[in-house]
C-alpha cells in the first residue's frame, strides 16, 4: 500500500507545485463556461456535447494554444531541476483537462444532425491530430522527460507506467529522427490522417440503395419488406448493414445476394479503393522511416506479441488446426447450394444464407420469429437490469440535459452499495441521416484524480443504428444486433467502473491487448436463459418472454460452423499482416 499512498501524495503536491497546471485548469474552465446554457449540470462532468461549428473552431484553437503553453513550460525546466511536479504532473494534468474538450470537438463528426457542424468537427479532428503529433515530436520536451527518467525519483507504479508511455509515444512519433526525416514523417502522417478521414467520410456519406423486385427478394420476411420504401414498383434496399445482413441471410436468389454483397463491399466507390492503395504505401514509408520493417510491426509493437512475425506464426498454426473442420463445414454448405441452385459456384455472398439454411436443419429455431421477442426498448431496459445485478450498479436516467439530438438519453451510474457516483453514459441508438453507421462506444471524458484532489468521472456514448419506432410500435432487433449492443454496453460499464489515477489509463485507453476481453466475456450472457428472458418479450405482449427451448437453440446455433467462422477472422488478420509485409 505504501507506493500507492506515495503516488497519491505526489499527485496532490504536484498541483500546488506546478503553477502552470493550475493556470491551465483556470483557462480550460473558461473555455467550458462560455458555452454553458440553462441545462441540468452533471457533477464531475465538464465535456460539452452540443457545440456549434463556430464553437468547435474556437475550442480547437484554445486547446492547441494551451497545449503549446504547457509544453513550452515543461521544455523550459532546467535539466538539473527536473521533478515529477514540474515535468510529469503538468503533462498528466493537461491530458486530463483537454481530453473532454477534444472529444467535444470530434464527437459531432459522428452524431450531429447538422452537416456544417459535422464538417467543422472533421476539420477540428484533423487539426488536433496534427498538433498532438507535433507535440510528441518536440525534442526539447523529450530531453527534459528523459532527464527525469534518469533522476530516479520514486513516483509509484501507475506514475511510472505513465512515464514509460510518454517516452514511448515521443519515440514512436520520431523524436529521435533528424530534422529532415522528421519533416518527411510529418508530411506522411498528415497525408495518412487526411486519407483516413476521407475514407471514413466516404463511408459515412454513402447513401446508395438498390432497386429490387419482389421476385428478386424471394425468401425475405414480410416484416423486412413492409418497412422498405418503393420506387417504380420495386423495393429500395439501402446499403446499410441493418438491411444488407438480412438479405444475405434470407434471400433465396443467389444473384441478388451477390449483387447486394458486391455493392455493399464497394461502399465509398473507386475513391476508397484508391485511398486504400495509397494508405498501404504511405504507411509502409512511415514505418520504414521510424526503423520498422513494415507497418504491421509498427502497429503491433505496443502489444504483447511485439512483431508481426509472431502474429503470423500464431495465425498460421491456428489456421492449420482448423483446416479440416472448416473444410468439412464448407462442404456441407456447398452441397446445400448444389441442391438448391445447381452447380453454381459457391461465393462469400452465399456464406450467411447457407449457414442459416444448415442451422435450420440442425437447430429448431425460426430466426424471424425470434426477432419478434426483441423490441429495442425492452432489450435496453433488460440489458441495464442485467448489468445492475451483475456489478451492483444503479442506473438513473437524467432529464433536461443538453444533448445533440432529442432521441439521446442520458444516465448516471452509481455504486449501489456505497452510493458513489461512478460516471455517465449517453444512449444514442436510433438511426438518422448523417450519423455514424456502426455500433460502437465513444469516450467523452476519462476518469482520473486531479491535482487538486477532486476526481473527474468517466463518461461515454454508445452509438447504434437501431430502426426507429413505426406507427407507435417499438422497432425489433435481430439477435446478432442484441449481442452487438450488449457487447458495446459492456465497454461502457468497463469504462465507468475504472478508477485509474491518470486519465491516460482510464477506461478504453488501457492496454490494447486487454481492451476487448471484458466485452467478449460478458457477451456470453446473451446466450443464457436467465438474461435472455430479461431482455425479451413478444412485441404484441411483452409479458411473454422468449421460451427456454429457444434460448437453448440460440446457444447451440452459436457453436455451429465455428471452424469456418474462425477461419474468416484469421483471414482478415493475415491479410493485414501480409499486405504490410509485402509492400516494396
Amino acid at each position: 500500500m505504501e507506493p500507492r499512498r506515495r503516488e497519491r501524495r505526489v499527485i496532490a503536491i504536484a498541483g500546488a507545485a506546478a503553477l502552470v497546471a493550475v493556470g491551465l485548469n483556470i483557462a480550460f474552465s473558461a473555455v467550458v463556461a462560455h458555452r454553458r446554457r440553462k441545462r441540468r449540470e452533471l457533477p464531475g462532468f465538464t465535456a460539452q456535447v452540443n457545440l456549434s461549428a463556430a464553437a468547435i473552431k474556437r475550442t480547437t484553437d484554445r486547446i492547441i494554444s494551451k497545449s503549446r503553453e504547457t509544453y513550452d513550460s515543461v521544455a523550459a525546466v532546467p535539466l538539473d531541476k527536473v521533478s515529477f511536479a514540474n515535468v510529469i504532473a503538468p503533462l498528466a494534468e493537461l491530458d486530463a483537462l483537454q481530453f473532454p474538450l477534444v472529444q467535444a470537438c470530434v464527437l459531432p463528426r459522428m452524431v450531429s444532425p447538422s452537416e456544417d457542424v459535422r464538417k467543422a468537427s472533421a476539420e477540428a479532428e484533423k487539426l488536433l491530430d496534427s498538433h498532438f503529433v507535433l507535440c510528441r515530436q518536440r525534442e526539447d520536451v523529450y530531453r527534459v522527460i528523459k532527464a527525469f527518467t534518469v533522476k530516479g525519483e520514486r513516483i509509484g507504479p501507475e506514475a511510472t507506467r505513465f512515464l514509460q508511455f510518454l517516452v514511448k509515444e515521443f519515440e514512436r512519433n520520431g523524436v529521435k529522427l533528424s530534422q529532415s526525416k522528421r519533416k518527411e514523417m510529418e508530411k506522411l502522417k498528415s497525408h495518412i490522417d487526411a486519407l483516413n478521414l476521407k475514407y471514413l467520410q466516404n463511408l459515412n456519406d454513402f447513401t446508395k440503395f438498390l432497386l429490387l423486385g419482389e421476385d428478386e427478394l424471394a425468401g425475405m420476411p414480410f416484416e423486412f419488406l413492409k418497412d422498405l420504401e418503393k420506387a417504380d414498383g420495386k423495393f429500395k434496399v439501402p446499403l446499410t448493414s441493418y438491411h444488407v445482413t438480412p438479405v444475405l441471410e434470407h434471400c433465396k436468389v443467389g444473384s441478388t445476394r451477390k449483387q447486394i454483397a458486391v455493392a455493399y463491399g464497394q461502399k465509398g466507390g473507386k475513391d476508397n479503393v484508391a485511398i486504400l492503395e495509397n494508405l498501404v504505401q504511405l504507411r509502409h514509408k512511415f514505418a520504414k522511416l521510424l526503423g520498422y520493417t513494415n507497418y504491421a510491426d509498427f502497429a503491433i509493437e505496443p502489444r504483447m506479441p511485439k512483431t508481426s512475425r509472431k502474429i503470423l506464426e500464431f495465425l498460421e498454426e491456428m489456421s492449420e488446426q482448423l483446416s479440416d473442420v472448416a473444410n468439412r463445414e464448407l462442404n456441407i454448405l456447398k452441397d446445400l447450394k448444389i441442391k438448391e441452385e445447381g452447380n453454381a459456384q459457391f461465393g462469400m455472398e452465399d456464406l450467411l444464407y447457407y449457414i442459416k439454411r444448415a442451422e435450420e436443419f440442425k437447430v429448431d429455431l425460426d430466426v424471424g420469429e425470434i426477432k419478434q421477442y426483441f423490441p429495442v426498448g425492452l432489450v435496453i431496459s433488460g440489458m441495464l437490469k442485467i448489468f445492475q445485478d451483475l456489478f451492483a450498479l444503479r442506473f438513473d436516467e437524467i432529464k433536461d440535459v443538453d444533448v445533440w439530438h432529442d432521441t439521446v438519453r442520458v444516465f448516471s451510474v452509481w455504486d449501489a452499495s456505497s452510493s458513489d457516483l461512478l460516471g455517465y453514459f449517453f444512449l444514442d441508438i436510433f438511426s438518422r441521416e448523417g450519423k455514424y453507421a456502426h455500433t460502437c462506444v465513444v469516450t467523452l471524458q476519462n476518469g482520473c484524480l486531479c491535482s487538486n484532489g477532486t476526481r473527474k468521472v468517466p463518461a461515454a456514448v454508445i452509438l447504434s443504428q437501431c430502426p426507429k419506432e413505426f406507427d407507435g410500435n417499438s422497432a425489433l432487433l435481430r439477435f446478432p444486433e442484441v449481442v452487438r449492443l450488449f457487447h458495446e454496453f459492456s465497454h461502457v460499464v468497463h469504462h465507468v467502473s475504472n478508477r485509474a489515477t491518470f486519465s491516460r489509463f482510464s477506461g478504453l485507453r488501457l492496454e490494447g491487448d486487454f481492451a476487448e476481453i471484458p466485452s467478449l466475456l460478458l457477451e456470453n450472457w446473451c446466450y443464457e436463459s436467465i438474461s435472455l428472458k430479461m431482455m425479451s418479450g413478444f412485441h404484441q405482449d411483452i409479458t411473454k418472454s422468449i421460451s427456454s427451448e429457444a434460448c437453448q437453440s440460440l446457444k447451440r446455433r452459436r457453436d455451429l460452423f465455428a471452424g469456418l467462422k474462425m477461419k474468416q477472422e484469421i483471414l482478415l488478420c493475415e491479410s493485414f499482416c501480409y499486405l504490410s509485409n509485402e509492400v516494396e
